[in-house]
């Protein structure tokens, strides 16, 4: 028994055993190995993620992203900024996009359509840019004007 132990003087209590007991400490110290155990498994098993590489440099030069727009007749345009607006063919858009992904594959790139545009086509616009070399491409509605407003709530 824990308690047994030289009893002190004449009294029948006997003296407490000054040692740790450590049935409490393995039992802990298993349930954390198995808790690390099951769980180092599934850490290692989460996507990969390209992490964008920070620069020390601070850029000073604001560049206007290019704006590729459709509108819901299919007909397309290329924004680059400071009121230079092109407009373009499908069949002639691709090889554009690829001259501009030259020039510069890191400028920002806004596909953008109206409520009116049919989603597949925006689809495959999103598409082109991609493929034609560009780093970042975002999706930026157009909401106002014509027939692209919101519906009134009564």
């Amino acid at each position: 028994m824990a308690m047994s132990g030289p009893k002190s003087g004449g009294g029948d209590d006997p003296m407490p055993v000054a040692e740790i007991n450590v049935t409490p400490l393995v039992d802990v110290m298993l349930v954390l190995l198995i808790i690390f155990m099951v769980t180092a498994p599934i850490m290692m098993s989460q996507l990969p993620i390209t992490l964008p590489k920070a620069s020390i440099v601070p850029s000073d030069v604001h560049k206007d992203p290019i704006i590729v727009s459709i509108d819901p007749q299919g007909n397309y345009s290329i924004d680059l900024g400071e009121g230079k607006v092109e407009g373009v063919t499908y069949d002639a858009l691709p090889t554009r996009l690829a001259e501009l992904a030259k020039q510069d594959p890191t400028n920002l790139v806004y596909v953008k359509a109206g409520r009116q545009t049919m989603y597949g086509k925006v689809v495959e616009l999103l598409a082109v840019v991609g493929s034609a070399g560009f780093d970042k491409v975002s999706v930026k509605a157009d909401l106002g004007g014509g027939g692209d407003a919101p519906p009134s709530v009564p």
